[in-house]
């Protein structure tokens, strides 16, 4: 009997330590999509805005009217010249030029001038804002050369509030860190002295590790707060950051711990009262039964919502380059062929700047049924971010999907999108590319598609471009 009660413990603490695990690299895997989709917005928001420093003439206007819908997304938008001097900012566009010569992220360009690359800096108390910002920077250029810095300062506040609104226990943490072991931003259960200031994270953690994995877990004393803690990591080389979600024993082992006081009394009962122990035996068995059903419901229910966009329905990216990936070697294997299309709903930021994001998400929604209708059901369909979409394919060549293609442009040109904000006519332009997969991969191949796609944009929307159309099937 009580071989059984102490492997029970056992097995528990491995089965509840197993889901722990589990969950803090599902959430890990969600923070690392949110983030990566704030750097992608961030990055497209100043390669917007540095194409027209140089050319509007009343710049503050122009600034005004482009950051206004973003609210306190955005703490200050400045442009540093070449000298270090802050030319302009939102928050006071008439101030006297102050000196960012000494700014890390000022420093990075113009120490670099042939790299042109964002930026994220580790928090900074701004000199004009008073607030902890993140600084997203790309240089200026002007015939080639270093011009200044366009910045985009973004409140540490934006992450933590985003990170505060999911449960990780009370002593449990939620961490954004740089590779230049900095913190980037933090929510916690427990308070945490020295956040950002000078205090960095020790260079022995596996998550700094350039020869580790770029995901995994991660078990000891955390730097944040000296506390032991269970924890995944996803590192963001391209960015140069880190993704840390960090779990208290404390918390995840609660439960745990009280059916294992419960289980080592009711063994002392047994000892004594066979019968009654074999009673309670029973009712303990069946509750962690259920108690193990429940889990694999809810872990069930988290790997549909990690697999499917919330909005749309559709398959969320992740999903999407994962089932891609895998027709991709099938069909390599048959020797046939898959067409990838990538779709752009045009001038989307209209709709979301004049109808508001409720109705841009309606117009998304009708956008993806329609698609829908003119798809087969092994054809792959998912939502790559924003307004972005990708269809594969498969046993498609070239003509065939231009075909489908030019069915769901026309379809998505004659079928304006009824919302309760009135009919708004939308059009779509597509890339496409097709190849067998013995000839090229799946980045190779959302490349070329993605090219294709530009040039549809460039050449004036609402219409289907295919990749090597003017030098060749490829």
């Amino acid at each position: 009997m009580w071989a059984f009660v102490l492997n029970e413990i056992k097995h528990e603490r491995a089965s509840t330590e197993s889901a722990a695990r589990n969950d803090a690299m599902n959430l890990a895997t969600a923070f690392e999509a949110h983030v990566h989709s704030v750097i992608r917005l961030m990055d497209i928001i100043l390669l917007d805005m540095r194409e027209d420093v140089l050319e509007h003439s009343d710049f503050h206007s122009y600034v005004r009217g482009e950051v206004e819908p973003y609210g306190s997304f955005v703490a200050q938008f400045a442009v540093i010249n070449k000298e270090g001097r802050l030319m302009y900012s939102n928050l006071a566009p008439e101030a006297e030029p102050v000196d960012l010569s000494d700014r890390e992220h000022f420093r990075i360009h113009r120490d670099n001038p042939d790299v042109d690359r964002l930026f994220i800096s580790k928090p900074v108390l701004g000199r004009v804002s008073q607030q902890w910002t993140i600084q997203f920077t790309r240089p200026i250029l002007q015939n080639g050369q270093f011009a200044g810095v366009l910045v985009h300062s973004v409140p540490t506040s934006f992450f933590a509030d985003y990170y505060e609104q999911i449960d990780v226990g009370p002593n449990g943490s939620i961490v954004l860190l740089g590779t230049d072991r900095s913190v980037r931003a933090i929510a916690s259960g427990s308070p945490i002295i020295e956040r950002y200031g000078q205090f960095k994270v020790p260079q022995s953690k596996p998550y700094f590790d350039a020869s580790s994995p770029e995901r995994g877990y991660f078990e000891g004393v955390s730097s944040l707060d000296g506390e032991y803690h269970l924890g995944a990591y996803r590192r963001l080389n391209e960015y140069g950051v880190v993704v840390v979600v960090l779990l208290a024993p404390k918390d995840f082992l609660a439960a745990y711990r009280e059916r294992r006081e419960l289980l080592i009394v009711s063994a002392g009962v047994i000892s004594v009262l066979l019968f009654a122990a074999g009673i309670l035996i029973f009712v303990l068995s069946r509750r962690y039964f259920q108690n193990t059903a429940s889990l694999r419901l809810a872990h069930d229910q988290l790997s549909q919502f990690a697999n499917t966009d919330a909005l749309t329905g559709v398959s969320s990216r992740r999903s999407f380059l994962h089932r891609l990936e895998a027709e991709l070697a099938r069909t390599g294997r048959h020797g046939d062929c898959l067409s990838l299309l990538m779709l752009d709903i045009d001038h989307f930021k209209r709709v979301n700047d004049c109808y508001g994001h409720p109705i841009g998400d309606a117009v998304l929604k009708q956008f993806t049924t329609i698609c829908t209708r003119m798809l087969r059901s092994r054809d792959l369909f998912g939502r790559l971010g924003g307004e972005e979409f990708a269809i594969a394919l498969p046993h498609t060549d070239a003509e065939g999907a231009r075909c489908v293609a030019e069915k769901i442009r026309l379809a998505i040109a004659q079928a304006p999108i009824m919302t309760p904000g009135g009919t708004i006519p939308i059009t779509v332009s597509m890339g496409l590319a097709c190849t067998h997969v013995d000839r090229v991969d799946v980045d190779q191949l959302i490349a070329k598609a993605d090219g294709a796609l530009y040039a549809a944009k460039h050449e004036g929307r609402n219409q289907v471009r295919v990749a090597g159309e003017q030098q060749g099937q490829f």
